[in-house]
């Protein structure tokens, strides 16, 4: 073996236990475990009335047609354009559908951020 290797090796042996002791966990002592208080099912509070708890409107749905429909075009056309062969629909058929559930994906998570007014 080179006397470089051998150097390095015996560097890693030495240096590598001693960093994987500092990973461990300290034990936690079981008296602390015990010490926990947990609430009692008496003192639990009362289930609330959700009838009129309403999930607010969003424009997640129209956030996910415009990233589809964008994303899936472009994704569509940019195959298109790295294609050399005659006949390549099917994969811009495949890439456009990819890329416009990527897109809706995205759109309907950024769309879900912002509240529709209330209907009156």
């Amino acid at each position: 073996m080179n006397s470089a290797r051998v150097a390095w090796l015996s560097l890693a042996v030495g240096v590598l236990p001693a960093g994987a002791v500092a990973q461990r966990l300290a034990p936690i002592p079981q008296s602390v475990l015990s010490n926990v208080r947990w609430p009692a099912a008496a003192t639990a509070a009362a289930p609330r009335d959700r009838s009129s708890d309403t999930i607010p409107r969003t424009y997640w749905l129209e956030g996910g047609l415009i990233g589809g429909v964008g994303l899936g075009v472009f994704t569509a056309l940019a195959v298109r354009g790295l294609c050399e062969s005659s006949n390549c629909t099917r994969g811009e058929i495949a890439a456009g559908v990819l890329g416009g559930a990527v897109g809706f994906t995205a759109g309907s998570l950024l769309g879900g951020q912002f509240r529709k007014k209330a209907k009156n």
